[in-house]
């Protein structure tokens, strides 16, 4: 009878032990390591944001070596619109600007309308400065209504000239089981935005 006893208290205790480790997991375990994921999430998506503007700085920084030397107006007409595409140098602009305004990009197309070649030999000097060329980008982002007019206001300042062209907008919003849309998506959206940049002939 004892040893019966003995066996079934050991095994009680086993199970209690057990018990305690499996509520200690999911009660103070589990939840750390979802703030641990969280956190992780969080410094990752810091990390690129900062590489992306250290990246920014470094083309704005080359791009006004470049034209060190120049006069203020012909400086200011080149950064508006460059000699050459400088399409790499547009995009960096686009994700620098959307990052800044809260939107999230998901891709930015590309279209590209070139210069007549012998355009520049029959103009006029006074003509020198009008646009040669144009590219039009399709930006596809998704944020706020307020990140969208942030960054339609950094395209209208921006160094480099951008006409908003066309714009449209989509509803992102998660509907629960009662068919309420969730308080987390009411304020997000979808958007296609054509902006068009100049560049000048070479």
């Amino acid at each position: 009878m004892k040893s019966t006893t003995k066996r079934l208290s050991s095994t009680f205790l086993a199970l209690l032990i057990l018990v305690i480790a499996a509520i200690a997991f999911f009660e103070l375990v589990q939840p750390e390591y979802a703030n641990f994921i969280t956190l992780k999430g969080k410094a990752v998506s810091a990390q690129q944001f900062l590489v992306s503007e250290q990246k920014l700085v470094t083309q704005a920084q080359s791009v006004l070596d470049s034209y060190q030397g120049q006069s203020a107006g012909t400086q200011a007409v080149n950064l508006a619109m460059p000699i050459g595409q400088d399409s790499a140098e547009a995009i960096a602009q686009i994700y620098g600007l959307a990052t800044n305004s809260g939107l999230v990009v998901q891709g930015v197309g590309i279209s590209l309308q070139a210069a007549p070649q012998d355009s520049r030999s029959t103009a006029s000097a006074a003509s020198l400065i009008v646009p040669r060329g144009t590219i039009t980008f399709q930006v596809a982002a998704s944020g706020s209504y307020e990140s969208l007019k942030t960054f339609l206001q950094g395209l209208e300042s921006n160094v480099r000239v951008f006409d908003v062209t066309g714009l449209t907008i989509h509803p992102m919003n998660t509907v629960t089981g009662s068919g309420v849309a969730s308080a987390s998506t009411q304020d997000f959206y979808s958007y296609s935005i054509t902006a068009v940049a100049y560049y000048q002939s070479p």
